[in-house]
Parts: structure tokens; sequence; C-alpha cells
């Protein structure tokens, strides 16, 4: 009963375009009314105890690495690096936009900071030289999603701490996934490209490739060092993200200089701003999310669900439909602190591994991202573009499906996603 009400006033909330933090915060204030038992203050409580996470740390501080890259000309490397490796192929720039935001989403975790920064070099690009619109948008937001799979990944942060899980083991699970949806996206992208007859990029010369090459290493080494450091066990995942955006930082302002001091004070401003936006909703959601713990929905939805079925397959895919559903109207990061302790009882009873549903969960969201009402990475996509969403539906479907279909592979194949977390000791 609880769990409606609270379900109810959210959505309905969410239906007149109230921000999602403040939905979930007047829905768990709502629920405790419910309980007539629970002081409402323990919401505050809750809250704060949402945010109160050393590894929480980690999100600002990757932002603030997207934003250095962002502004101190790496981008730039990183897509010249991404045409010398494909460029050459037809509707190179497709393949380039997919690439590069598999380089960028090893380093900043975000998949809008990828959407902004590739889609707002591209998008324009692609659309003078010839290709589709809607196609330009398709391609931009679904690459954008890799940013949440192939680590650092914000979202990964997220769940680690809401189910418990090691971060370390969750980006590494999420490479290989993350690596099949970027070859995904690009077996589309090469039968669309045959079929539309799109431009091949100019060769670039040989010594011309390998001075691009060479100027890009420092961009990628960041990779290097986020993944190298958290894996080795060299430092946690909070201290990789500082060592990120210090290193971010330097490259920017000493080997790049493109970055300015004068520029700080206004990317400061920018970060806290998104930090404080994903700290009031991993509060608020934090809070929802104890409160249906607290009333035993978790054990109730398990209950239900296994005295329905005890097929693994079956319920894989129930959860698989819900969280489709969920993505479409719910943000990644708040769907995840909510879900996580409502699911993972289920999953722990059927035995599957918290870092494999973590990938699945993942994974299943950012598909959200680029779907309406709620797809962030949509909607910046079709600024760019300027375009609208309706008139994009068409060109998203068959990069919907080849998701769907690593989606598919990963959800029933364990081993995609356990098999680099396998090899830490």
């Amino acid at each position: 009963m609880i769990a409606t009400i609270s379900f109810t006033i959210m959505i309905l909330l969410m239906l007149t375009n109230v921000p999602i933090a403040i939905c979930t915060g007047l829905a768990s204030v709502a629920g405790l009314y419910a309980t007539q038992s629970v002081p409402v203050m323990v919401c505050a409580q809750r809250i704060y105890v949402g945010m109160d996470s050393f590894t929480l740390i980690a999100v600002p501080l990757f932002i603030l690495t997207g934003r250095f890259m962002a502004l101190g000309g790496i981008t730039d490397d990183l897509i010249n690096l991404s045409k010398v490796l494909v460029g050459h192929l037809k509707g190179g720039l497709a393949y380039i936009n997919i690439v590069a935001s598999m380089f960028f989403a090893g380093i900043t975790g975000s998949a809008t900071s990828d959407t902004a920064s590739i889609g707002g070099i591209l998008i324009p690009t692609m659309i003078d030289k010839g290709y589709d619109r809607d196609f330009s948008v398709a391609v931009t937001a679904t690459s954008s999603t890799i940013g949440v799979l192939i680590p650092p990944s914000i979202p990964m942060v997220i769940y680690g701490v809401s189910a418990g899980a090691s971060i370390a083991k969750l980006f590494l699970g999420g490479i290989i996934p993350g690596i099949l949806v970027g070859f995904a996206l690009m077996a589309v992208t090469a039968r669309l490209a045959r079929k539309r007859n799109y431009p091949v990029e100019e060769k670039n010369s040989f010594k011309d490739s390998v001075m691009i090459i060479l100027k890009s290493i420092p961009a990628v080494t960041t990779i290097v060092i986020i993944l190298g450091g958290i894996v080795s066990g060299f430092f946690t995942a909070t201290e990789a993200a500082g060592i990120a955006a210090l290193y971010s930082f330097l490259l920017g302002t000493l080997y790049y200089k493109e970055l300015k001091l004068s520029d700080i004070p206004s990317i400061f401003v920018d970060v806290s701003i998104t930090t404080g936006m994903v700290a009031i909703m991993s509060g608020t959601a934090s809070a929802l999310g104890w409160l249906f713990a607290s009333q035993g929905v978790p054990a109730q939805i398990a209950h239900f669900i296994l005295s329905f079925t005890s097929n693994k397959i079956i319920i894989l895919f129930i959860i698989n439909l819900l969280l489709l559903f969920v993505g479409t109207w719910l943000d990644l990061s708040p769907a995840v602190i909510i879900f996580t302790p409502i699911l993972l009882p289920i999953i722990t009873t059927l035995g599957i591994d918290p870092i494999h549903f973590g990938i699945m969960m993942i994974l299943n969201l950012a598909i959200g991202l680029f779907t309406p009402p709620v797809g962030v990475c949509l909607f910046v996509s079709c600024s760019i573009a300027k375009i609208s969403i309706t008139d994009t539906i068409k060109a998203f479907v068959p990069f919907f499906l080849s998701m769907i279909l690593v989606l598919t592979l990963v959800t029933y194949i364990p081993s995609i996603s356990l098999f680099l977390p396998s090899l830490m000791h």
C-alpha cells in the first residue's frame, strides 16, 4: 500500500515535469506519512546517509575530468585518432563518432558529456557532408551510452555503493559489453552507409597518421591511469578520479595549452551544479529505497515473482522488461539507487553474481538514455542537430535493436561480464 502511494505520487509529479530529485523526495515524505509510525525527520536522515559516502566523491571528480577534457583540446585529438582508425570506411564520420565515443567513455564515465562534446563537433559536420540529420542524431545518441559501460562509469560507482559491490570489478565487467555495443552500432552503420552511399573521409598520409597517433597518446593515457591503477589495487576508484582530474588539468594547461586558468572558476561552478543535482537525486532516491526496504517491498516482490516462476531465464527476461520500461521515464542514476535494493534479493536468490547483474542493469537503463520521453542523450543530440524528436524515432530503430541484441547476450552469457573481473585476485 505504502509503495503504491509513493510510486503513484512520484509518477504523477514526473508527468507534470517536476525535477526527479523532488519527485523522489516528496514520494518518500508521502510514504513516511502513510506509515504513521516513522517520523518524517527520518527522510532527511536517509537523504544525508545516501549522500554520505567517500566513494561518491568520485562522481564530481569524473565530471571535472570530463570538463577539463572537453575544454582542454583533448576531444579533438580523440576524434582525429578515430579518423585514422576508421575514417577510410564508407560513412567514415559515423564510424568516427562511435569510436571517439568509445575512447571518450574511457575518460569521463558520462553519456551526456560524450553527447555534448563529441556530438557538438561531429553532428554539424556530418550534416554538412550530406549525412541524414536523423541518422546523425541516432548514431551520436546511441554511441554516447557507451560512456556508462566502458570504465570509468559514474552509474557503476553509484551501483557499487548501492549494492556493496566491488567498483574495480564492475569497471572491468563493463569493458567487453561496452566494446560489443560499439561493434553492434558499427554493424548497423555499415549497412546503412552502403545503402545510402555516405561519403568516405579523406585518408591521412602515413606520416600524418603516425603524428596523430603519437599526439593522442597522452589523452589515451588517461584511460590507462584510471583503469590500471584501480585494477592493480594501487588506488581506489575515488583516488583514481582525483588523479584523472589532476592529469587532465595538466594536459589541458601544459600540453595542449587550451585550458586557461581563467576558465577554472566557471568549470567549478558547472561541476558544482551538476554534482549538486546528482547528490540530491542520490539522496532522495536513497530515502525512497530505504522506505521500500523498511516496508518489506523487495521481499514481497521477490516472493511474488518466485511464486510465479523459478525459471532463471524467464525471471531475467521479466527484469529486463521492467528495467527497459523504467529507463524510458526515470533517469539512470536514481533508477539504479531505487531498483538495486528492490531487485538484488531476487538476483541473490537465483544465484546470479551482483557484478553480472550490475552490468546488465546499467546496459538496460543506458538504452533509456536515448528513448523518449526522458532520454537525455536524445534531447541533447536533437538540440544540436536542430531536429524534433518525433522526426528521429524511425532512425533509432535499427540501433535500438542492435543494443537489445547485446543486452540479450550480456543477460544470458554471464562470462561476457564476468571474464575480466574473474582475473582479479
